[in-house]
């Protein structure tokens, strides 16, 4: 088991050599002081768990000592040590927070290690404690945003059901992802049947680049993972095995790392483009919540554009009967 570091205060360095040794002797990891002020500058540098100090110093008092550093780090317990088991000055210490004292003599280490430890142990299950409030406050933000999210999907399914429009639709899906994942730039590009692979609607890259791309991709990742059909998920920096694909172009503005989601669009049981974002939060990597998040998006989306077409035909079947009504 790791050490536990404490310092050790005390103005006498023959009775503090005496104190270390026996501390050593207990598997403690010492750092020394002379007085209450280093006591405090070493606390400002340095973790510790306990400060084992003389109730009587020089200048400031161990008393002092144990306001200070509570004042600095209240999670750091803090025993004084005395000649006097009556001393006014331990009532008060332990009504400021002290967590016990010893009285002197001290001839060997089980009086260190009976006290010391019962300190340690509640060191331990404070630090538990903030792990355990930490893990469920994480848990807690983690599930608003979901529940979050599932109120956005429905409003953004409905918004698909009300949109008959195409190139709205896109931009649709493209802005409400993005904006749901919190994601810095944004891409969908339908594939055509040659298997190439054009821009049509994006956020987060210049006007010219999305003029160039909308003749198609250049080799590179995006392509690579187009070509794959399936979501991917990088929540971090792009892996060894997929950065051999990123050109140059990528790097420098089409991606923004770390962090990249991407989704296929599927009409009619082929890959018809995808949607890809990159550049996760600083705080909220990619997750699988939100993939699952972006497939269900996409799939009634992707539903939206089949109704969407079928009523063009329609119109268009309309319009040509229409055209030949009025030629007879």
């Amino acid at each position: 088991m790791k050490a536990e570091r404490i310092i050790l205060v005390d103005h006498m360095a023959d009775r503090r050599k005496d104190l270390k040794d026996l501390l050593e002797m207990i598997n403690v990891d010492v750092l020394e002081a002379d007085s209450s002020v280093k006591a405090l500058s070493i606390l400002n540098q340095e973790e510790v768990s306990l400060i084992l100090t003389e109730t009587e110093l020089p200048s400031k008092s161990g008393l002092y000592l144990l306001k200070e550093a509570k004042k600095k780090c209240p999670e750091v317990e803090v025993i004084l040590i005395s000649h006097n088991a009556a001393s006014f000055n331990l009532l008060q210490a332990l009504r400021h927070g002290a967590y016990d004292f010893i009285v002197r003599p001290i001839d060997s280490e089980e009086i260190l290690a009976s006290t010391l430890g019962k300190a340690f142990n509640q060191v331990r299950l404070r630090r538990q404690n903030d792990r355990l409030l930490k893990e469920l406050e994480t848990k807690n933000k983690t599930l608003e945003h979901s529940l979050k999210m599932l109120e956005t999907l429905t409003e953004s399914i409905e918004a698909f059901a009300s949109t008959t429009e195409i190139e709205e639709l896109f931009k649709r899906l493209l802005f409400g992802a993005m904006k749901e994942h919190g994601a810095q730039r944004g891409y969908l590009a339908l594939v055509d049947k040659s298997g190439r692979l054009s821009l049509k609607v994006s956020q987060g890259i210049s006007n010219e680049l999305v003029q160039q791309l909308a003749g198609g991709f250049p080799q590179g990742l995006i392509r690579e993972i187009a070509g794959r059909g399936k979501p991917v998920l990088i929540p971090g920096e792009v892996p060894v095995a997929l950065g051999k694909h990123l050109s140059e172009l990528e790097r420098a503005e089409l991606l923004k790392t770390p962090g990249i989601l991407s989704v296929p669009l599927w009409l009619k049981n082929r890959t018809a483009g995808i949607i890809l974002l990159s550049g996760s939060p600083s705080d909220r990597p990619f997750n699988q919540v939100e993939m699952q998040y972006l497939i269900q998006l996409t799939h009634h989306a992707c539903l939206a554009l089949e109704k969407s077409g079928i009523i063009y035909q329609l119109k268009r079947s309309s319009a040509k009967l229409e055209a030949q009504s009025a030629k007879k």
